[in-house]
């Protein structure tokens, strides 16, 4: 029965062999050739989590290879066969979704994956090359029998250690695994892009869960429904140059919310330095996300192109052709009124693809964390209150700026001791020590926040320029379970037909300038509900724009979006715009 066993070990260490050695040869192949992949391995804060990686693969190669008693040109051809097959669409997965190379690339499971989700071969080329790499995988277990059967005991005894390693292995794989390692080793720096669906599934489901099937279909739409969208969008007329333009300063908050409206006790209110600012207006914004996909609510704000429903679950920055290409965007229109338009988030501009997208869009500069010197760093994120210093003296900056800063300070995880300073206490609702931990350093650092926007609205109130300032919450964060933790708290999600109040977040809207704050307040009126301001993130760009041509949009982009169109029609402008021919793109 024991001997037997080795029937399954073999192919799953020759596949861990071929993975490994694939994704190695094919970073390095694409590395050699200017592609940027290893900017991870030479920053110093990432060196222990790389190395012990690293050292894994390396030692489960190193061990597999001296144990086993496969022929060496089975291996050989299962190796080529597997480079072969699956290097192709590794490359082009890499080109597709701009993501650097990270360990987590080194793990098993991922490439098979990224193989059948990638790889632009014929169905049968595809499926045959799997189905011939897996037939020589059993061969060469059939033939290395014989020799397991006649193994000494020292070489069984290697085998069982190499069982237990790769058992260790596997663990770490796991929800509690992971989570203990996380816990243990004082690790800086997590896979961002798996942190939620790890923290759920554990790392290898994660990647089932994160590279979901990625195929792109067109929205069923008549060509007659087409043809006149078509005919609709290419009549709107481009805008006039204001004779005046205010700066604008436009602060995109990282999981900034409002903790009001459920059982919740606090000692002290985290949104208490927001609510101290009694100048402009104060209201809800309704973001297309909830938990995370950052870059999806900066889409629709820039591009005023409504996401929810068929693209909600996309990323259109990675997914599309938005960095391979020009496309539409408020942006683009401010640049053509005369603005100096800065883009600023204080991370890696790898992050959702920004560097390739933010030019194609109309930002003049992206300045990232490699921009900024000397700020306090909360685990892997720059603090609010350094880059809002920066956010400032890019709004002073000669000449009318428009400066788009999205923040990182609150990116998850939260955990207990991650803010120096935590001072909020939560009651009310029993919950245990690791999520009041989290919740409350959560708290904590949506507080700091609020003191940033303080020091920020103080600064501008200074300025004889006039000054347009909007802030706004990309999302409400996750706890955990998500949804389920906030209905264990009393949130109030049961609401009418098409309100949401998971994608609900605070936003403020104010100007240093009298007369543009009059503006705002009457351009503002058709988006109140019962008195309070309350905008879809695609809106934003419709009511900037209001304010800055004194109402003048009749006929533009802006007018056409702000119309009652069906979900099918959205569809589609989306897809033409960020997958399709770009066909909706009026030239005018």
């Amino acid at each position: 029965m024991i001997k037997k066993s080795f029937n399954l070990l073999g192919p799953i260490l020759i596949g861990l062999v071929c993975s490994y050695l694939l994704v190695i040869w094919s970073h390095n192949y694409l590395w050699k050739n200017n592609v940027n992949l290893y900017q991870n391995w030479i920053i110093t804060d990432f060196f222990k989590w790389n190395f012990m990686i690293v050292s894994v693969v390396v030692s489960i190669l190193v061990i597999g290879l001296s144990v086993l008693g496969f022929n060496v040109w089975w291996i050989l051809i299962t190796i080529v066969g597997s480079i072969g097959v699956f290097s192709y669409a590794l490359s082009e997965k890499i080109k597709y979704t701009g993501e650097p190379f990270h360990p987590s690339d080194l793990f098993f499971l991922r490439d098979p994956i990224v193989f059948l989700q990638f790889s632009k071969l014929p169905f049968l080329l595809k499926w045959g090359g799997l189905i011939g790499i897996i037939t020589f995988l059993f061969l060469g277990t059939f033939f290395a029998y014989k020799k397991w059967r006649n193994a000494t005991a020292r070489k069984n005894s290697l085998r069982f250690l190499l069982i237990v390693l790769l058992g260790v292995f596997f663990t770490f794989g796991s929800k509690e695994g992971y989570a203990y390692f996380v816990k243990n080793s004082n690790v800086k720096y997590i896979p961002w892009n798996y942190e939620t669906s790890v923290e759920r599934y554990g790392m290898y489901p994660a990647f089932l869960v994160t590279y979901v099937n990625s195929k792109r279909e067109e929205p069923k739409v008549s060509n007659k429904v087409k043809n006149e969208v078509i005919k609709e969008i290419n009549s709107l007329k481009p805008l006039s140059k204001p004779k005046q333009l205010p700066d604008i300063l436009v602060i995109q908050s990282e999981a900034y919310s409002i903790l009001d409206d459920m059982k919740l006790k606090w000692n002290t209110d985290p949104n208490a330095p927001l609510r101290s600012i009694n100048e402009g207006i104060h209201g809800t914004l309704i973001s297309n996300t909830f938990g995370g996909r950052t870059a999806n609510e900066e889409f629709e704000v820039l591009t005023s192109l409504k996401l929810k429903r068929k693209f909600e679950d996309r990323t259109p920055y990675q997914e599309g052709k938005m960095g391979n290409r020009l496309s539409p965007s408020f942006i683009r229109d401010v640049r053509n009124f005369g603005m100096d338009t800065i883009a600023l988030h204080p991370f890696k501009t790898s992050f959702f693809k920004r560097k390739e997208v933010y030019p194609n869009i109309g930002f003049n500069q992206f300045l990232s964390e490699a921009d900024l010197s000397s700020c306090q760093k909360f685990g892997s994120y720059l603090s609010d209150e350094c880059s809002s210093k920066k956010a400032l003296s890019l709004i002073n900056k000669k000449g009318s700026q428009f400066v788009f800063f999205v923040t990182m300070q609150n990116h998850f995880d939260w955990r207990k001791g991650h803010f120096p300073e935590e001072n909020m206490r939560v009651s009310g609702v029993p919950m245990d020590e690791e999520l009041k931990g989290k919740v409350e350093s959560y708290a904590s650092g949506i507080y700091k926040s609020g003191n940033s926007l303080v020091s920020v609205w103080q600064e501008i109130k200074k300025r004889k320029n006039p000054t347009i300032v909007l802030f706004y919450g990309d999302h409400r964060p996750t706890f955990g379970d998500k949804k389920a933790t906030y209905e264990h708290w009393g949130a109030p999600v049961e609401k009418s037909e098409g309100e949401d109040w998971y994608n609900e977040t605070p936003m403020w809207i104010w100007s240093n300038d009298k007369s543009t704050m009059d503006k705002i307040r009457n351009y503002s009126k058709p988006f109140l509900e019962k008195g309070n301001l309350k905008l879809e993130s695609y809106e934003i760009a419709p009511l900037l724009m209001k304010v800055l041509t004194n109402g003048q949009i009749e006929h533009s982009w802006y007018d056409w979006v702000l119309e009652n169109h069906s979900n099918d029609i959205w569809d589609w402008v989306i897809y033409d715009r960020v997958y399709g021919d770009g066909i909706t793109f009026n030239k005018k």
